[in-house]
């Protein structure tokens, strides 16, 4: 016995040495440090290309560029130069300007010799344009652009940046294929940091970042720091150790963001790489001068490693050798007039989907979705011994029940069931095994349900595809889950929220992006069996992560490059199999092929430079892609969420179960409390109708403008007249139609 056992280990190690020298070597195409090209740009701002609109020149002064509108004369330009008299100082000599407003990049770089990386900047002002570097001006052949390279000689870098003029707007890119780097190693490029800046203190101005639903910022002056805001575009990197957070930060869904100051503004789409962009708002900075909002392409993905030795702890940042390849892209639309405001941007974003990502209208509206949880493991026992056990919340026949009642009373119902596999909600096997666990019911009672309300009710069986604590169903635990940057595994924890730890038993990892077709498609599968007509999948549509298990032999995935993509290519399984598809606070690459999103989002992170929340998403996605808001059972303030889904256009969502078990107080998951359905639906009944002939009203329009009236009021308007105002104070308050209540709404147009 021991003789095999002995074997079968030998065999083991035997088949994974084959496997790695198999395995073929990375070469990356960035070359060396070139130290002998000569500099060579025009001396004076000449012109790069110019069509109907605008006219694009290079700024001699900073080696950047500047936009002139042919018809009116404004000028945009990567280096804003700051307005009024030049300040003196006590001795009445100029005050010199802050050097980063100057800059055209801002690059981060690590140095191996210092101890962690040395995680250090170099800005375009000090290390090229001040004197100290070269750049080199190449005219595109067909006369549209042109590529500067920007040569760091201090830290050997060499940046290239392509500037292109098309018809509305500058495309501004960096290939990092041909980046340039010896020792230093470059971590990110931040490109053009102050093309979407104003000055402090500016009048009807404001920064627009998309944090959440949206927000406009502030740029009233502050301090010599500023406020400073940054997250990552599609929701945090979850390959990174993570600390313990005690906030739940609302994620960037979309990758854009923009600027208005008076009759002119700017807005950005991040057209390529978002997914491996940071984007960073600094506002009221009294050195700058000016507030700015702009991104910073990781391309080196990291994680930020505790290192504990001999009672010292120490954070370290620990980077992979190879650099991403691909481009990383902006677009910068100039706005005038009535279209400098977030209004405006909306529009230009989402004409921008329907042309190049396939966005298309619909009337297909929800005026509600419910999710009905199936369970969870508790402890139970038995003579005084403790075991665990399924616990049904919400069986099969219970569910049946809830759908029939409600599907009587509410319109276009979309229904969720979620948590109904071999482990309920809790991490289990990849989709819940793609099997109903016994304790809800049977596959034969499913097919039921869907053969009773499949064409009155959009049901969708919702499937975990990324985060996983078992191996089954040909995902393997140990083999098919991702690495960090230290080439460990990406462990994954729920949080304690008492103890606020990890503890080993909450342990659990993520699916591998290479395994993410499979994975849909065996959902795709297991749902065409039970004769449902709509899968959901949860964190598969708004979570996003690195993935560093090919790091010898390709860059892909890592610092989440092409996550978006490899999610995108599984859902086109699910538009060709004619099923449809639910996405839960979706990124915008899921969004667009989605048939319904449901916890659309209403608010921002509410962070300490944000004004006011706008509802941005929703005003990109009506009349395209039907939403319902967060669950408004389980919110802190129930009435705000309301008042959010009714600025939107948005449905109402409702998260329910149909029975209660003390041990569900000690449940890690926040679906349990406040969601019985018999202590609901009254509450539940009651907010629909008074909303349903304002959910007909606004079936498939869109959203024609949204204006802040005053602080916490807003009205939003509809294409085919419908207005709704709403107040989100503690105190009533006035608009055009009339005095509201506190956390009350008006509508006028046809659905008073």
């Amino acid at each position: 016995m021991k003789k095999r056992i002995l074997s079968v280990i030998i065999c083991i190690f035997l088949l994974l040495s084959l496997t790695a020298c198999g395995e073929s070597s990375f070469t990356p195409s960035q070359k060396a440090f070139d130290k002998k090209v000569q500099s060579s740009v025009p001396s004076t701002d000449e012109v790069i290309a110019k069509n109907d609109k605008y006219t694009l020149q290079f700024d001699s002064a900073t080696g950047g560029i500047i936009i002139v509108d042919n018809a009116t004369g404004t000028v945009w330009q990567t280096c804003p130069k700051p307005e009024g008299e030049q300040e003196l100082d006590a001795m009445g000599m100029p005050i010199k300007r802050h050097g980063f407003p100057q800059s055209v990049l801002e690059v981060g770089y690590m140095d191996k010799t210092i101890s962690g990386g040395g995680n250090l900047v170099a800005t375009t002002y000090d290390g090229v344009s001040g004197g100290s570097g070269r750049m080199v001006y190449k005219p595109m052949k067909d006369g549209k652009g042109v590529t500067i390279e920007y040569y760091f000689d201090l830290q050997e870098i060499m940046i290239p940046v392509d500037y292109v003029l098309y018809d509305d707007y500058v495309s501004i890119t960096v290939d990092s294929k041909r980046i340039q780097e010896n020792s230093l190693k470059v971590t990110y490029v931040s490109i053009a940091p102050f093309l979407s800046s104003i000055p402090n203190d500016s009048e009807d101005s404001y920064l627009f970042y998309p944090s959440g639903s949206g927000a406009i910022l502030s740029s009233d002056s502050y301090n010599d720091q500023g406020h400073i805001y940054n997250a990552y575009v599609y929701g945090d990197d979850l390959t990174m150790e993570e600390r313990y957070i005690a906030t739940d930060e609302t994620s960037i869904r979309l990758p854009v963001y923009g600027y208005k100051q008076g009759e002119k503004g700017g807005f950005v789409i991040i057209d390529d790489g978002a997914e491996t962009a940071i984007l960073n708002a600094n506002c009221g900075n009294t050195a700058y001068k000016f507030s700015t909002v702009f991104p910073s392409f990781q391309l080196r993905g990291y994680t930020s490693h505790l290192a504990t030795s001999f009672n010292n702890t120490r954070n370290a940042n620990i980077f992979p050798e190879y650099m991403i390849e691909g481009k990383f892209s902006i677009r910068f639309y100039p706005l005038s007039g009535e279209n400098a405001n977030y209004g405006g941007m909306a529009d230009i974003y989402r004409n921008y989907l329907v042309k190049e990502c396939g966005l298309s209208e619909t009337d297909n509206d929800k005026a509600m979705s419910v999710s009905l949880i199936g369970g969870t493991e508790i402890t139970k026992s038995f003579l005084g011994v403790p075991y665990k056990t399924l616990y049904a919340a919400t069986s099969l026949d219970q569910a049946n029940t809830i759908i029939s009642e409600l599907s009587e009373s509410v319109d276009s119902l979309a229904v969720k069931f979620k948590g109904y596999g071999t482990s309920g909600v809790d991490k289990g096997k990849i989709g819940g095994g793609f099997k109903i666990g016994g304790n809800f019911g049977s596959a034969s009672q499913l097919k039921k349900i869907a053969d009773s309300f499949g064409k009155k009710v959009d049901l969708y069986m919702n499937y975990e595809l990324v985060e996983f604590a078992s191996s089954g169903s040909g995902f393997a635990y140990f083999g098919d889950t991702v690495m960090n940057s230290g080439s460990i595994k990406a462990d994954q924890f729920i949080i304690d929220k008492a103890l606020r730890n990890n503890e080993e038993k909450m342990k659990y990892r993520l699916l591998r992006p290479i395994k993410f077709d499979d994975a849909v498609s065996k959902s795709l599968k297991t749902n065409s069996n039970w004769n449902l007509n709509g899968v959901s999948f949860d964190s598969f549509t708004n979570l996003t992560y690195s993935d560093y298990s090919n790091i010898k032999s390709s860059v892909d995935y890592n610092s989440k490059h092409n996550f978006d993509k490899a999610v995108s290519d599984a859902l086109k399984q699910v538009k060709d199999s004619k099923q449809k598809l639910m996405a839960n606070n979706a990124n915008a690459y899921a969004a667009i092929v989605a048939d319904i999103v449901e916890n659309a989002p209403i608010a921002s992170d509410n962070g300490f430079a944000f004004m006011e929340n706008v509802p941005f998403y929703a005003m990109v996605f009506k009349g395209y892609v039907p939403m319902t808001s967060e669950p408004i059972n389980t919110a802190v303030t129930p009435e705000r969420v309301v008042l959010g889904a009714v600025e939107g256009g948005m449905g109402l969502n409702y998260t329910v179960i149909a029975q209660w078990d003390n041990s569900l107080i000690n449940s890690l998951y926040p679906y349990f409390n406040t969601t019985v359905y018999s202590s609901i639906k009254e509450d539940i009944l009651s907010t629909y109708n008074d909303l349903a002939d304002y959910y007909k009203s606004i079936k498939g329009a869109k959203i024609t403008s949204n204006k802040i009236i005053s602080d916490g009021v807003h009205s939003t308007s509809f294409d085919n007249g419908v207005t709704v105002y709403v107040n989100y104070n503690n105190n009533a308050a006035q608009t055009p139609a009339g005095e509201i209540a506190a956390l009350d709404y008006i509508i006028t147009g046809g659905a008073e």
